[in-house]
């Protein structure tokens, strides 16, 4: 059987690395001749000028990374052709102020919308491998409650048929794995943790906790006094917390795109 899962999500608090742990994860598994993809939310909202993360794009195609990006309006249009059988009527329905509202103001519907899309792709394709950057730790939490909880609500139905879907297809053994990242202090890693027992109130899914951007590996006393200080808080906030982290990420120096992805490779391995 294949080791590698089917999607992985890497996700955490802002500013923790989710990105460009995204990027060299996937250039990794494309490495081992993986048909892998990153993927990421242009949007969350029906707003066509609302357009986020336009820089991972430009991060994508400097490392030769393949990605698609996915755009709440086009995933509403091709969500609703598909129950109604229907492109022009479809595009009609997300014009309509009440289907805006709907979307844009029932929390987590959004999301609902692109983990359906995501799966129905991995469904159709069964080499395909995605890496999702996932938005921060509580948009992540939000994207699996609205799944399940939607489940809940419609008891019969689209909607229900639908959840129930993507429910079985993220229970299944090996198809899902989550990567919390955070940063080596024990602030960080406790706000992980939660992330990590919230999710699994939830589901018993697959899930690391990953420390990125750690020091250990500069170790030296030519170091400047506030480094080396550093160092040693985050020594003591890893061993506190040695039995909660999967694995530690070095810092990188390097300069660029390229240079990041090459010197974080190595612990993508242990990642998959």
């Amino acid at each position: 059987m294949d080791a590698y899962k089917r999607l992985y999500i890497v996700t955490g608090k802002g500013g923790v690395g989710k990105t460009l742990n995204a990027l060299s994860l996937t250039s990794y598994l494309q490495s081992q001749n993986k048909k892998a993809k990153l993927v990421f939310f242009s949007n969350s909202k029906l707003d066509p000028k609302a357009v986020e993360y336009s820089e991972v794009k430009l991060l994508a195609d400097q490392a030769n990374i393949d990605y698609l990006g996915l755009e709440l309006i086009e995933s509403c249009r091709q969500y609703i052709a598909l129950k109604l059988k229907s492109q022009t009527i479809a595009s009609w329905v997300i014009k309509t102020p009440f289907f805006k509202s709907l979307v844009n103001m029932i929390p987590g519907f959004n999301y609902l919308i692109y983990m359906g899309q995501i799966l129905d792709d991995l469904s159709s394709d069964p080499d395909l491998i995605y890496v999702l950057d996932s938005p921060s730790s509580g948009h992540a939490l939000t994207m699996f409650e609205a799944t399940k909880n939607f489940n809940k609500i419609f008891s019969s139905g689209v909607l229900y048929n639908d959840t129930q879907k993507m429910l079985t297809y993220l229970r299944m053994p090996h198809f899902l794995k989550i990567i919390i990242l955070t940063l080596p202090t024990s602030l960080a890693i406790n706000e992980a943790m939660e992330l990590k027992e919230n999710l699994n109130n939830s589901e018993n899914f697959d899930i690391d906790v990953v420390c990125n951007n750690t020091l250990m590996s500069f170790q030296s006393e030519q170091l400047p006094a506030p480094i080396r200080h550093k160092i040693e808080n985050e020594a003591k906030a890893l061993e506190q917390h040695k039995e909660t982290i999967q694995q530690c990420i070095p810092f990188s120096l390097g300069s660029n795109t390229q240079e990041l992805i090459k010197d974080l490779s190595p612990s993508m391995t242990q990642l998959v």
